[in-house]
């Protein structure tokens, strides 16, 4: 059967669809994103019997997992208990994120009103005048002004409602994401307004409110005034990804329980030597590559399809095949294309094309820079605490790892693979001493920069010769 892609029409590569993201070099500038009808790599993978094995495999290995976790936890404690406490302690509050998720959108829904405030306003002043430039220039202070304040209020919001993990990941993801949709659609439809001519026989026309409301659930972040849409929604799909997600947030739990907690409960009750560490850490090399792949799967894979096929959403290249890369330069473009195209054209694109034209490496490090800060700026408030490892990894070394380049072969492949681990386990180690470093009450001797100071480092009974 062939794939859906070439029933659309796209064009086909060995996989069965269009690897291109970007359009052909323009005379000016460079290329921009374009959209078409494509399905998801995995989706196209499965339909291969001998992948979908693998995948079946996979899910037999799950509830298998599931079945003797429960088991032995019932024989040990004559409960069920196992995997839903942590679920449950992770989403205290839940409902309080849900009503501070409806405030962050109300105020989202507010900025097309406020865009089309600024679109008459400025009318009102003749063309160049000085009336008109302030008008523009104060808008422009009050979005930057909402820009800070919408990061300020997640932040504050997570702490003072003491938020955990979960529901505090709720508001401060939803939070980034929906700010990088308004900044697209301020983006992209700003310049039709500034290169109108009023006294030509030119039209005005700028998106509905329903296209604003569309383009803020759609599984992409960059603009446009339209998307390719399929004809119907396959519900039967859609269940499929929604059962998945729920089993994919039970499997998180198993194996916070299972591999994680173990390794790290004890650490600022005991204190640990260093070969402990070094046991530590490598025990967390291969679970975590299992915790990024899982996490792979339920972001880009089974959220952003599910959304995209209840919306009937085309375009369903979330990712590439980065499983296949050899080196970072490859991985880091192949995969989250959902937020490499909105880096790309909104902070790549106009640093070289506007701020800083023709400085590609300038502007390739302020697109890691701005990447790398608001990830660390999730993981912090999310955790409670700064600890910059993933900043130090993704801009530190992430931005070395780019002038690197290695042979497409099956030895260099493993070795990103070794790398992936190895980086994973490091993040997975150094987040789990913290967190339970503060969990089991190793006092803080920074006061006021206790956030910002790792306990870890701090601690002088943690640690044994």
């Amino acid at each position: 059967m062939a794939p859906r892609e070439k029933k659309n029409g796209a064009a086909s590569s060995s996989l069965g669809y269009d690897y291109e993201d970007k359009g052909k070099e323009q005379k000016h500038g460079l290329p921009e994103k374009i959209f078409s009808h494509r399905e998801s790599v995995l989706t196209f993978l499965f339909e291969n019997p001998h992948v979908k094995t693998i995948h079946h495999i996979a899910i037999v290995l799950f509830l298998g997992m599931c079945f003797i976790t429960f088991l032995r936890h019932y024989l040990e404690n004559n409960e069920v208990t196992s995997g839903f406490r942590l679920i449950s302690a992770g989403f205290r509050g839940f409902h309080i994120s849900i009503l501070l998720w409806l405030f962050i959108y109300l105020l989202v829904c507010c900025i097309y009103f406020c865009f089309l405030t600024w679109v008459k306003l400025r009318a009102v002043f003749s063309p160049n005048s000085t009336a008109r430039k302030i008008c523009d220039i104060s808008t422009t202070i009050s979005l930057f002004g909402y820009y800070v304040f919408s990061f300020v209020f997640a932040s504050r919001v997570v702490y003072f409602f003491d938020l955990p993990t979960g529901s505090a990941a709720i508001i401060l993801v939803e939070q980034t994401r929906l700010l990088m949709k308004v900044h697209a659609f301020v983006r992209s439809n700003a310049p039709k307004v500034l290169q109108f001519k009023e006294k030509s026989d030119q039209i005005l026309v700028l998106p509905t409110f329903r296209h604003y409301v569309f383009f803020t659930w759609i599984p992409t972040l960059v603009y446009r005034d339209a998307y390719p849409r399929t004809a119907t929604t396959n519900w039967k799909k859609a269940a499929e990804y929604a059962s998945e997600i729920l089993a994919v947030v039970l499997f998180y739990s198993f194996y916070l329980e299972r591999f994680a907690i173990p390794l790290f409960q004890d650490f600022g009750i005991k204190s640990f030597s260093r070969s402990k560490l070094l046991l530590v850490y490598l025990e967390t090399v291969f679970p975590g590559i299992m915790f990024l792949v899982v996490t792979f799967y339920l972001i880009l894979h089974l959220v952003q399809n599910l959304f995209a096929e209840l919306l009937r959403f085309g375009d369903r290249m979330f990712y590439k095949d980065w499983w296949t890369a050899t080196d970072f330069p490859t991985y880091y473009r192949k995969w989250n294309v959902v937020v490499h195209d909105w880096l790309y054209a909104y902070i790549y694109k106009d640093c070289c094309e506007n701020l800083l034209p023709g400085s590609k490496n300038i502007a390739k490090y302020v697109t890691f820079f701005v990447s790398s800060v608001v990830h660390e700026w999730i993981l912090s408030n999310m955790l409670g605490y700064f600890m910059p490892i993933m900043f130090i990894q993704f801009f530190g070394v992430g931005t070395i790892l780019t002038y690197i380049k290695f042979p497409q072969n099956a030895f260099f492949n493993m070795m990103f693979w070794l790398s992936l681990a190895l980086g994973s386990g490091l993040i997975i180690t150094g987040y789990g001493l913290e967190f339970y470093a503060r969990f089991n009450g190793v006092p803080s001797t920074t006061g006021s920069f206790d956030f910002y100071i790792p306990r870890i480092l701090t601690c002088d009974y943690c640690y044994s010769d």
